[in-house]
């Protein structure tokens, strides 16, 4: 993207300009923007983005409408720094409204031109939108499920490999399968190890793959196997676990009865983890009691 003057010497006037490529043929615009468009992300600050490796992107396809319908319906135009797109001469590029997408809106800058493009034919200022709305509802980005999956196959972190297969073997949500081996990351994290190949392995404490299944099992065994796959479960589980240890409570969960089960799900306290705690704790009291006489 270059910066034109659309104006003379005396009185400038400049204007974003880029250079789209529509069926091999270039041509210069004026990318133009509404007050609708989607607000492109500001990465000045973001310590993720200065490490990202520019030419992974995959390739996409930018689309762009005339501007009569805008002009039409008297809907400002704005280029890419935000002046206000008006009172050009004939001899300017022409003006193309960007059709916002998920996959480019924050491309403009970051790929060389000329853009590869499309031109869609659109009947209004509505019928624009509605396409952009459009896609914008069918368009997916990943889960933190799906994070964890990239951060593993791309540095082969094996406890982040594990957490994704555990997943996906026990239709767990990653939050929740976490828990089960005893750690905790952040989107954030996850991010920059799925964008830098040299990120070092997680180094926190966490459980094996079979200690995860095991205390899984055990609280299959106490709750249910719905139960299993709520996050408060293995919350509370997981404190308790701190202050008994892991051999304690996967032999307390072991032992839990159905009774104490249907007790838990019928309650109707405020903090479902404080009443899962107490429950587990007390049956941790009446064991070492039990061992004591």
């Amino acid at each position: 993207m270059n910066l034109l003057n659309i104006g003379s010497q005396d009185a400038p006037k400049w204007y974003v300009v880029t250079t789209i490529n529509i069926n091999g043929q270039e041509l210069e615009i004026i990318p133009g923007f509404t007050n609708y468009s989607i607000k492109r992300k500001n990465f000045e600050k973001d310590k993720i983005y200065e490490s990202i490796d520019k030419s992974k992107f995959l390739p996409t396809v930018f689309c762009f409408c005339k501007a009569e319908p805008f002009n039409k319906e008297n809907i400002p135009l704005y280029d890419y720094a935000g002046r206000k797109i008006e009172n050009l001469p004939d001899n300017a590029p022409e003006v193309m409204v960007y059709l916002d997408k998920a996959d480019n809106v924050n491309l403009f800058d970051m790929i060389n031109s000329p853009l590869t493009a499309e031109i869609v034919e659109c009947d209004s200022v509505a019928d624009a939108y509605r396409r952009v709305a459009t896609t914008a509802y069918i368009s997916q980005c990943p889960s933190k499920d799906e994070w964890v999956g990239f951060a593993g196959i791309i540095t082969g972190d094996e406890v982040l490999l594990n957490i994704r297969k555990f997943g996906i073997t026990y239709c767990m949500s990653g939050t929740t399968v976490q828990g089960y081996f005893g750690m905790n990351t952040t989107v954030a994290l996850l991010q920059s190890k799925s964008l830098d190949i040299s990120s070092s392995s997680f180094k926190g404490e966490y459980r094996t793959y079979e200690q995860a299944e095991q205390l899984m099992k055990a609280t299959v065994q106490a709750f249910g196997a719905k139960a299993a796959k709520q996050t408060r479960y293995i919350k509370a589980i997981n404190y308790c676990i701190s202050q008994y240890g892991f051999n304690v409570i996967c032999e307390v969960l072991n032992n839990i009865g159905a009774t104490e089960k249907l007790q838990i799900e019928a309650a109707k306290c405020e903090d479902k983890i404080s009443c899962i705690q107490q429950l587990i704790i007390e049956r941790v009291v009446m064991m070492h009691k039990a061992q004591q006489q």
